[in-house]
């Protein structure tokens, strides 16, 4: 006969009901903005092109840089908790680096693109909008 006390009752309805909650992994989300562009090096679309964002330093959402990487086409879509879900709300200058795949990978850019702080590039992600970064267009030969 299985016999159950009242402690051991109390502590498996507590369990049922936390297990119930419809609270996400990881604990609270900012909302997302679906964020996305193309990528294109010397007027081409650009495969295997990581798309680095670094939230500004006074940003009250992330504190930590996000990434994507280009399809064949050239394309990408930003992710911060599911694929393709976007960006929290705020400023964030881009990065860029040209995979070179191998058992090193490398930067086709040599690092031409790789530091925040020197990049023309950024975003403003706005609470409501969708933002489509359209064209971003590199040189195989760093900026110029």
């Amino acid at each position: 006969m299985f016999r159950v006390s009242v402690r051991q009752f109390s502590c498996l309805c507590i369990l049922a009901i936390l297990g119930c909650s419809e609270e996400l992994p990881g604990g609270p989300r900012f909302k997302t903005q679906p964020t996305r562009g193309i990528i294109k090096v010397d007027g081409q679309p650009a495969e295997l092109v990581e798309v680095n964002c670094h939230p500004a330093e006074d940003s009250k959402n992330l504190k930590y840089t996000l990434s994507s990487m280009t399809d064949k086409d050239g394309k990408f879509e930003l992710t911060t908790y599911t694929s393709s879900d976007g960006l929290p709300e705020g400023t964030y200058t881009l990065s860029f680096k040209w995979i070179e795949p191998g058992f090193a990978p490398k930067d086709k850019f040599k690092g031409a693109y790789a530091d925040p702080k020197k990049s023309k590039f950024q975003v403003i992600v706005e609470d409501g909008k969708e933002s489509d970064l359209g064209v971003i267009e590199l040189s195989s030969k760093g900026p110029g």
